[in-house]
């Protein structure tokens, strides 16, 4: 470490750039990530204006990777270098304030273990508050770093991607430490390796039932055709295609993308419109139920955070899943998780009080948008079908997607959109999400994306086929539904909470040592 040690500021900032940016751009280099954080814990305790440092490379690795943002909202990328690149340098800069800190005491001196608590506390923490708050974004979390290399990463099943990022610090941590050597830190990172190896190798278990399904790519331009082009031609093309693929065969389950029907549905009469029915009677003709997406509403009579005023009523917009089942009944579940600035403005319970309507507005294309209070499982007893509805950003949230396995679910099917990135790294990353979430519940993935990458994602996350971007046509594959739910699903995600209760404990104890000018014994 000592040549690390001698090396210029500015040159150890541009190698820690480089290969976080590498990690993320390149599905099979996603270790690049721990010895880019060796760098970093470096660069945060040189002497000098550490969290401008910090913040430089931070805000700058949010601009190389995330960049495609832009495609949808050039706003989004300055949230993401300004507010997401402040959090990443401060949660680095803190966990080294607090180990300086926690140093005057000869107890935590002496217990080396200890000494990479805050910066576990800390990070952990940030990310953890990326699941929750007004302004969520867990793309760069650590743990997905792995999102192209799933053979290194089964152990998710136990831990969840947390675990990952657990792992990464601890690895980077122990190599960064001096007087350190390299074989502490050599069976940190390689005991999990052979771990997960041997997991990717063992068969897995037989699934008592399996399901035919077909998942469609309709490939509908998400800026101009998805609402230039009429609803019913819409429906008419992929009816062709259905028919092309699958002629008079029937499937058990038709999978169709996010906001597949692009004109708002009333909830309370949704199945009445000519259109609901031409769809209803393709679904009917080629598979026994189906998924798709839809913009629907209802309406109130008293007003809330969510709604706005329709006459003397008032009314709530969702992005929702429709679930059409083998008797020919629907079921839907609104989209939980919004995307910041595109469906809902940031913190809208607080500034509705004072901004009234206008913080439903800005909200975004279509406003902010009403959720569900909790996940939903679509069922078939018919087909043994318990299904989990993932829609599009909901598919970053580890803890958030594992709750539809708590309840029960047997199959993840994620319908999403992903034309509003263009051709970039974001659609492909978002699909390789996918896969991390099928090793955490254990089950396999039927993914529509109305322009790509549609795929179906085995319950070890591999892909094992998909429709490219910018292709239209159907994946037709028999799926297995697995029940029984992994270590994580039962546990949630502990990590972070403990990571959470940790960071508490840690700023409590600097404030009361400061604020009573304890001196250390």
């Amino acid at each position: 470490m000592s040549s690390v040690k001698k090396t210029p500021i500015v040159i150890l900032m541009a190698l820690a750039l480089a290969l976080l940016t590498l990690a993320w751009t390149f599905p099979h280099l996603g270790v690049l990530i721990i010895p880019a954080f060796v760098l970093l814990l470096d660069i945060s305790k040189r002497s000098g204006p550490r969290y401008l440092r910090l913040y430089a490379v931070m805000a700058l690795w949010n601009a190389t990777t995330t960049y495609w943002i832009a495609n949808a909202h050039p706003l989004g990328v300055v949230a993401t270098v300004g507010i997401n690149g402040a959090l990443m340098a401060f949660a680095l800069w803190f966990s080294v304030r607090a180990e300086e800190m926690l140093w005057r005491f000869p107890s935590f001196r002496a217990k080396r273990w200890l000494h990479v608590l805050p910066l576990l506390a800390c990070w952990l923490s940030f990310e953890q508050l990326h699941e929750y708050w007004g302004l969520a974004f867990p793309w760069l979390h650590l743990g997905n770093a792995f999102n192209g290399m799933p053979y290194l990463v089964q152990w998710y099943q136990f831990v969840g991607n947390s675990g990952g990022t657990l792992w990464v610090l601890l690895v980077a941590y122990t190599l960064h430490m001096r007087g350190t050597t390299s074989k502490r830190a050599l069976w940190l990172f390689i005991t999990p390796v052979v771990w997960s190896l041997v997991l990717w190798y063992v068969p897995a278990n037989e699934a008592s039932n399996q399901l035919r399904v077909a998942v469609v790519q309709p490939n509908i331009d998400a800026y101009t055709e998805k609402w230039d082009l009429a609803e019913s031609e819409q429906i008419q093309k992929v009816d062709r295609l259905l028919q092309t693929q699958l002629a008079q065969k029937q499937v058990d389950l038709i999978v169709l993308p996010e906001t597949f029907l692009p004109d708002a549905r009333e909830e309370s009469s949704y199945g009445n419109r000519p259109n609901d029915k031409l769809l209803h009677e393709m679904l009917d003709r080629y598979g026994k139920t189906a998924i798709f997406g839809a913009t629907t509403y209802d309406f109130q009579q008293v007003p809330d955070v969510f709604n706005r005023p329709y006459g003397d009523k008032y009314y709530t917009l969702y992005n929702t899943a429709l679930f059409r089942n083998s008797a020919g009944e629907t079921a839907l579940y609104h989209k939980g998780k919004l995307v910041v600035g595109g469906e809902t403005m940031p913190f809208v319970q607080l500034l509705k009080p004072y901004m009234g309507d206008w913080a439903i507005d800005l909200g975004g294309t279509s406003g902010t948008l009403g959720v569900s209070a909790r996940r939903k499982v679509f069922k078939d007893a018919n087909v043994g079908l318990k299904l989990a509805p993932i829609i599009c950003w909901e598919n970053e949230f580890s803890d958030y997607a594992t709750a539809y396995a708590r309840e029960g679910a047997n199959l993840i099917a994620v319908i999403t959109n992903d034309g509003w990135w263009g051709n970039t790294a974001g659609h492909l990353q978002h699909l390789r999400f996918a896969g991390l979430r099928a090793i955490e519940q254990g089950k396999y993935v039927v993914r529509s994306a109305n322009t790509g990458v549609s795929s179906v994602i085995d319950a070890k996350g591999r892909v094992l086929r998909r429709l490219d971007w910018d292709t239209e046509g159907v994946i037709v594959a028999d799926v297995p539904l697995l029940e029984g739910k992994t270590l994580y699903v039962r546990t949630g995600n502990w990590i972070g909470k403990a990571a959470v209760g940790l960071f508490t404990l840690l700023v409590l104890i600097i404030l009361f040592s400061r604020f009573f000018r304890l001196k250390p014994r």
